[in-house]
């Protein structure tokens, strides 16, 4: 790998993301605490109680535990593509003036978002412990890995994103919509079996379905080591994040071209 005395720059990079997202509110690290149990509340307001969602026949607990266990990953997740696929082109003036390597401020930005939410998925799940829900923590080591594997794939997906949004600037305006559609098609607001018959083949092809289970299979029904369900989620991060780290090199070279 060239240059590669630089990457001991990362976690000063990543320092660099967390400290200029926590800078632009007024109460720095309390919004740490407090953003994820405002965000909570906002999503079982409207949809355990307007819309009336349900947790699956078979577990017995508020819709607020089940929805919040799936859905803080998905958040690390989406954003982290979005933060990730904007990188390369919020950093244009850096990279006409150093010679680092430009995955670097993909990784770092990737990074940043994912350590912010998952400080915020440990207040939600201390939260939900704190109000009556038994979580099984027997599953939280499976769930850690689970997460990584999830950083993985995204950060092969951003690798792709960041590079292939140099030469196409229009993804910038698909990229949200496609991903509040992939949130929506994704069980976290529902079980999986409420979706239609004709749609159930997606469950199979959608690849953070697979996440969602095993997630919630962690923290609810103590799963604590990984089995034949784990093969797939990791075949999957791996060979994504190395199609993203190919495609990054084969573009970068022309990246100044385009910024």
């Amino acid at each position: 790998m060239k240059g590669g005395h630089w990457w001991g720059l990362l976690p000063d990079l990543v320092r660099r993301e967390i400290r200029n997202r926590l800078i632009n509110t007024s109460s720095g690290w309390l919004w740490l605490i407090v953003s994820p149990l405002l965000l909570l509340g906002v999503y079982a307001f409207v949809f355990g109680y307007i819309f009336n969602a349900r947790v699956p026949d078979n577990l017995d607990m508020p819709f607020i535990a089940w929805l919040a266990v799936g859905l803080w990953p998905w958040l690390a997740f989406s954003e982290s593509l979005l933060k990730g696929s904007q990188s390369i082109l919020n950093n244009a003036s850096l990279i006409s003036k150093v010679a680092l390597p430009r995955e670097l401020l993909v990784l770092s930005s990737q990074s940043a978002v994912f350590i912010l939410h998952l400080f915020g998925y440990g207040v939600v799940l201390m939260t939900i412990q704190l109000t009556g829900t038994a979580l099984t923590w027997q599953g939280l080591g499976y769930v850690t890995l689970l997460m990584v594997s999830l950083y993985l794939f995204a950060v092969g997906l951003g690798l792709i994103l960041a590079a292939v949004q140099v030469f196409l600037r229009d993804l910038e305006q698909v990229l949200p919509t496609f991903l509040m559609f992939w949130f929506f098609m994704t069980p976290i607001l529902y079980p999986p079996d409420l979706l239609p018959a004709a749609m159930a083949d997606w469950m199979v092809i959608n690849p953070m379905s697979l996440w969602m289970a095993e997630i919630r299979a962690g923290l609810f029904e103590a799963k604590w080591f990984p089995d034949l369900a784990f093969l797939p989620i990791l075949m999957l991060s791996l060979l994504t994040l190395a199609a993203g780290r190919w495609l990054f090199d084969r573009l970068s070279p022309s990246f100044e071209d385009f910024l």
